[in-house]
């Protein structure tokens, strides 16, 4: 079965945009990706589909349906909410899917430090981030 990366939606300013992703296979790779493609070269901020590889914007319903039914193919989904400070990150660590609630601001420090896994960063900074 081919990989089809993780499934997104993100939140900012009220309104809800859903990305796919073959590229990113797990929050590691979402936060690399926001991170190191934040600007171009005149420090503007980049679009989502130029800061995310091979970012597809999907509707609303494809996103339910792939979040909400667990598609086969998908190694995780993420929910960011740029105004209230959180991303719930739904992602197989080596026991099963299971839903994590982080400070986005905190998963981009993390991402900005690039040294080791940032999961255990993360777990360590955040042990009760575990919501199921």
């Amino acid at each position: 079965m081919k990989n089809k990366g993780c499934a997104f939606e993100l939140k900012g300013d009220g309104n809800s945009r859903y990305f796919s992703s073959p590229e990113v296979m797990g929050l590691a790779d979402f936060a690399r990706f926001l991170y190191e493609n934040r600007a171009g070269a005149a420090g503007v901020p980049l679009p989502i589909r130029k800061r995310i590889a091979q970012a597809e914007e999907i509707s609303e319903t494809a996103w339910h349906e792939i979040a909400d039914h667990k598609v086969a193919g998908f190694s995780c989904y993420f929910m960011l909410d740029i105004r209230e400070n959180q991303m719930w990150v739904n992602e197989d660590t080596g026991e099963g899917l299971a839903l994590y609630l982080f400070p986005f601001t905190a998963v981009m420090e993390e991402a900005a430090s690039g040294t080791g896994d940032i999961w255990v960063r993360l777990l360590a900074r955040f042990p009760k981030a575990k919501m199921s």
